[in-house]
């Protein structure tokens, strides 16, 4: 891992939600393009606006789960059966599915139409290392 996990977590906070350009899916890879400068979602970017246009790209790809396994494969991205800091992954809260960012506290993150979403415990379906 080469970018700054901390100064990546507070640039998250900072940007506003906007669904195709900074929204939870696109955060992780956001993170994968700051440590290895290259973006496996840059064919989705910008071709969904909405929640309702999100979701009909989700539908479409599979889920949320199997497109960020489909970007993480082609990127190169490994598997992982422990979390660690930096790591992505996909995290199941209430009835949806949440791809996140592990913190420096092992906390997972992702950027949330309110802000950001931390959760300590997560309920993980799927991860990777950076």
């Amino acid at each position: 891992m080469t970018a700054d996990l901390t100064a990546f977590l507070r640039r998250m906070a900072s940007e506003p939600f906007a669904w195709g350009r900074f929204d939870c899916a696109l955060t992780v890879a956001d993170w994968w393009l700051a440590n290895h400068g290259h973006d496996p979602a840059a064919p989705l970017r910008g071709t969904y606006a909405t929640r309702e246009e999100c979701r009909a790209v989700l539908v479409r790809e599979g889920g949320l789960l199997r497109l960020v396994a489909r970007l993480a494969a082609s990127a190169g991205a490994s598997r992982l059966n422990e979390a660690r800091p930096g790591a992505f992954g996909i995290v199941r809260q209430r009835d949806e599915h949440l791809a996140m960012v592990c913190t420096p506290g092992m906390r997972w993150a992702a950027k949330s139409e309110s802000g950001i979403v931390a959760v300590a415990h997560p309920h993980l379906v799927a991860m990777w290392s950076v």
